[in-house]
């Protein structure tokens, strides 16, 4: 079958999680003999990096350049974004270029799917493709805002995130509602989805990781505790705050030595508040995260805000580290607490786990271990493929 993929951004290289989710899916339909094109927006003006893995698995591959509007200051879209019915995110990256690229593939060739990556992608499609949609959702948007509204303090960003729930939840039911089957990525977000649009049809098909390339490795580096992920992500960033101004403190008292470090794109206006402060490290951008995460100690995974499945924890998981993460930081993986992973929500439980696992290596081994065993049984590219085959047969009939 001849499969249309419209990428909200390259599925090349798998930098971040978003990207892990879509570059697996190509994958997996390209292994099980479908014919792959892939259309996907560039993320900067400048020439995409090297797509060649990408190219040596698909039909053909078609990245369009940004528009103005993905390229304007982020505040001031946001401010003219508000006048729009769309969501922020379906505004920003409405493009004209990109949906008449997939007009022209649809033209060019016969397709029997097209799968619109992300909600916000949704606004690109042609009103009437002529083919079956399934929409690849990788988290549930309003919730994501749902749970920033419940941490954040200034009055004037509440209100604007109100405004932005609303018609985030708005958009997502109405997208789930138009499209032959949703892809969630966990029971969590199922569920969810269900709440919004409880006439959507959705499966599940779970984050992976190939468990291959991620590879235990036992060269860690004494006291080091990572966290992975992109600072420009607001989620994250949220994350390493909190457990710089109420984990870490606890932490040091108990373990003096340990150092943190923060691995992944940052703002440079963000790294320099804490370039102060003894023992913190920021890496920015890293080309391979195996590096960073076969030199931790312990993986942390400390949100507060987010919706999904955590591919950071897959990834260190899949290298058996151990792992201390909040709840919904593990959210939707169905990881054992104090078995394959420990949860704690509190800062104080937070450090003392911590500081636990750093000052027992067996502990740190058994836990890793078993972490490495239920992301090989439940969350490697097997299994990816095999949902992903089961979502076309039951969306295709």
């Amino acid at each position: 079958m001849r499969v249309l993929f419209a990428a909200l951004t390259s599925p090349y290289p798998p930098t971040n999680g978003h990207r892990l989710r879509t570059w697996a899916m190509v994958r997996a339909l390209a292994e099980e003999g479908h014919a792959v094109t892939v259309v996907s927006l560039a993320d900067s003006p400048e020439p995409p990096e090297d797509l060649e893995p990408l190219k040596a698995i698909c039909h053909g591959v078609e990245v369009v350049l940004p528009t103005a509007r993905t390229t304007t200051p982020r505040v001031a879209a946001r401010l003219r974004a508000l006048a729009s019915p769309l969501p922020y995110g379906a505004w920003r990256f409405r493009s004209a270029p990109f949906t008449a690229a997939l007009q022209r593939q649809l033209a060019h060739d016969r397709f029997g799917l097209l799968i619109c990556d992300g909600a916000y992608n949704f606004s690109n499609l042609p009103k009437t493709p002529g083919v079956p949609v399934f929409l690849n959702k990788d988290d549930v948007a309003s919730v994501i805002l749902r749970r920033y509204l419940a941490v954040e303090r200034s009055v004037a960003k509440r209100l604007y995130g109100k405004i932005e729930k609303h018609k985030t939840a708005r958009w997502e039911r109405s997208t789930a509602a138009r499209v032959r089957l949703v892809l969630a990525c966990s029971e969590v977000d199922r569920r969810e989805l269900l709440d919004l649009c409880p006439s959507a049809r959705i499966t599940v098909i779970p984050n992976v990781v190939d468990t291959d390339h991620y590879s235990p490795s036992a060269h860690s580096e004494p006291c080091t505790v990572l966290f992975q992920g992109g600072i420009d992500w607001h989620p994250n960033r949220d994350a390493v705050e909190f457990f710089l101004a109420e984990i870490l403190p606890a932490l040091r008292r108990l373990v003096p030595a340990v150092r943190f470090r923060i691995a992944g794109r940052c703002p440079p206006a963000f790294s320099q508040r804490y370039q102060s402060v003894p023992g913190v490290e920021f890496t920015g951008r890293v080309l391979d995260m195996r590096v960073e995460i076969a030199r931790a100690t312990v993986c942390v995974v400390p949100l507060r805000i987010g919706s999904g499945t955590r591919l950071k924890i897959l990834e260190a998981g899949a290298m058996a580290k151990p792992i201390v993460s909040t709840t919904l930081g593990a959210e939707g993986l169905e990881l054992n607490d104090r078995e394959d992973i420990i949860l704690a929500d509190e800062p104080r439980a937070f450090a003392e786990a911590v500081a636990g696992l750093l000052a027992a290596r067996s502990r740190r081994e058994q836990i890793g271990w078993a972490a490495r065993l239920h992301v090989v049984k439940h969350h490697s590219l097997p299994v990816f493929q095999s949902s992903l085959r089961h979502a076309l047969a039951q969306g295709l009939r």
